[in-house]
């Protein structure tokens, strides 16, 4: 990331050793510590244990156990577009119910420089829709891939807002990864994800 002037990489670790003290580095330093301590949480399970590949232009994948996620940076789409996009690859918008999936494809898109703030609201940025809206009534959050209502969640601060416009989920450039509810017509890329058994049945896409 960018401050002050400098670009700082993981490599920049070795500043400590020079006491570097400038508030920026601290900072690089602070967000560090978070990463390990949330990493440090999942129980026999390490950040590079996920290979990413791609298929096509602009859709990346990795597979944490029985379950493949893609991201897909190739076009920004609606919620329901990217929701029927996603069902048209034998998959579904990502449904992040447990707080073991957030961590581990959070940490995947900050490894892979998925996460970058956005210019504007309306602009996709590095945020991406999730499997939730409250569209059947409002403020009854649901993950619609699977029918079910939430009960583990991450929203951010503030979030959700109490608004008739603005019904799907949304993670990304915020608070590493916490959610925040938009318009459900906003352009976002989206993240879909399938079990193993439907990757082997899949053709290429």
């Amino acid at each position: 990331f960018t401050c002050t002037g400098y670009t700082y990489s993981f490599s920049l670790l070795k500043s400590a050793i020079m006491g570097r003290q400038d508030i920026c580095f601290l900072v690089f330093l602070g967000m560090l510590q978070v990463l390990a301590l949330a990493r440090a949480e999942i129980e026999g399970w390490e950040m590079d244990s996920g290979e990413l590949y791609s298929n096509v232009e602009g859709a990346y994948s990795v597979r944490f156990g029985k379950t493949e996620y893609t991201v897909w940076h190739r076009q920004p789409l609606s919620w329901q577009s990217a929701y029927e996009f996603c069902e048209r690859y034998n998959s579904s918008l990502v449904v992040l119910n447990e707080r073991e999936k957030i961590v581990k494809l959070q940490l995947f898109l900050v490894k892979n420089n998925f996460v970058q703030a956005r210019v504007n609201d309306e602009e996709p940025g590095f945020i991406y829709w999730i499997g939730g809206n409250d569209l059947e009534e409002l403020n009854k959050w649901m993950w619609i891939p699977i029918n079910k209502p939430f009960t583990y969640t991450h929203w951010l601060v503030g979030e959700p807002t109490r608004s008739s416009s603005q019904r799907c989920v949304e993670m990304g450039d915020k608070a590493l990864g916490r959610w925040s509810n938009s318009p459900c017509s906003f352009k976002r890329y989206f993240i879909c994800e399938r079990s193993f058994k439907s990757v082997r049945q899949r053709t290429e896409l």
